[in-house]
């Protein structure tokens, strides 16, 4: 029993060595005794199984005011594992990976006609290993592929269990599993983008994200985890209603959901504009245009007053529309949500997000990869 006690700070000694990985670029043996109060032939073994591990490399030497010999330098391997992150949209799809410490290494989109059809799901990953081929990973250090899906997913991350804007309803991730050699996941993907959000923020108070893409996406993160309630249905606040009578039809098959106003199909209705070709309007001061920005800009405004009366926290604006927008959009949906808010709002609350860059499909790599550092 002594000896599994002591295995086990053994382990529980490497583990807080590997994450301090995570908060410092570069660690010296210094570092870990300051930081974890470790002994140091307890560091030198630690730092020495790492490096055995291909973990961790050696990165030069701290530049000291002090006498005597520079401390040697360590930092992460951004190269020894990676995790590869997909998501599926009706008329493409996009592939990321994502190297050790987390970050976007590689990216390709693939136009492909959505059809759930086995020779589809085969053509997908084809691509997935050709995209590996031409970057030159190692499938020996892949973790796994996270699958960014628009629709709600089993708490195993094995099935998807709703999903109406592509009809993929009881799919498992056996269509992707039996052609690949690495775990597949699937992730809503709206809780993708709220992970990518709260990666790239390092963000640890509770917030609601608002992925805005050609659909609404919603998230509610509470205690650094994705809430998702009893049956995986919680966060999905793009199907509070507004106007349940004569509002606009939502493809839920119910009328006037949040979707319906602030998504970017709702922005762009009826019209064959690119979002890029709409904000060309906007910034070019078109009279048409601004009207509808405004317009758009007073829905999202009644949206967020909603989300807030119901969950007291921060609202991030995130997915694609996040990157056309300014400090002044936020300055300008403040104005307009004091004017109809309930309660006096002392302090700021709406924010943009930082995760610009392919945010599903980085945010459904990432569970692999927090896995394996968790797990170390």
């Amino acid at each position: 029993m002594r000896d599994q006690g002591m295995k086990g700070v053994q382990q529980t000694n490497f583990a807080e060595t590997f994450r301090l990985f995570y908060q410092y670029e570069r660690v010296s043996k210094q570092t870990v005794m300051e930081v974890l109060g470790h002994s140091l032939p307890t560091i030198t073994g630690n730092l020495k199984k790492l490096q055995d591990r291909d973990l961790i490399v050696t990165d030069g030497e701290f530049v000291t005011q002090k006498t005597g010999r520079p401390a040697q330098a360590y930092t992460l391997n951004r190269t020894a594992f990676t995790s590869l992150g997909m998501a599926i949209f009706g008329d493409y799809v996009t592939i990321v990976n994502l190297d050790a410490r987390g970050e976007l290494a590689n990216q390709q989109q693939i136009m492909i006609k959505f059809e759930n059809t086995d020779a589809y799901y085969k053509a997908v990953t084809e691509h997935i290993k050709n995209f590996v081929k031409e970057i030159g990973l190692d499938e020996q250090r892949i973790l796994g592929i996270g699958v960014g899906i628009q629709g709600l997913i089993s708490e195993d991350r094995q099935q998807i269990v709703y999903s109406e804007i592509l009809e993929m309803g009881d799919l498992t991730t056996v269509v992707f599993q039996r052609y690949l050699p690495y775990p597949v996941i699937f992730i809503h993907d709206a809780d993708a983008v709220a992970l990518a959000e709260q990666y790239a923020s390092k963000r640890e108070e509770d917030a609601i994200y608002l992925s805005i893409g050609e659909h609404l996406g919603t998230a509610m993160m509470v205690n650094g985890q994705i809430y998702n309630g009893s049956h995986g249905r919680s966060g999905t606040m793009e199907h509070i209603t507004i106007a349940m009578d004569n509002g606009r039809l939502c493809y839920c098959g119910r009328h006037g959901c949040i979707e319906t106003y602030v998504s970017i199909n709702a922005l762009l209705k009826g019209r064959t504009e690119t979002l890029a070709e709409f904000f060309a309007l906007v910034n070019h001061d078109d009279p048409s245009a601004l009207r509808r920005w405004s317009s758009y800009l007073d829905h999202v405004a009644r949206a967020i007053v909603n989300l807030h009366m119901f969950v007291d926290s921060p609202i991030i604006l995130a997915g694609e529309l996040a990157s056309y927008l300014t400090t002044y959009t936020v300055a300008e949906l403040e104005q307009r949500v004091t004017k109809i808010s309930v309660f006096p709002e002392a302090e700021r609350y709406i924010e943009l997000g930082q995760s610009y860059t392919q945010p599903v499909a980085v945010g459904a790599a990432l569970p692999l990869l927090q896995l394996f550092i968790e797990g170390i």
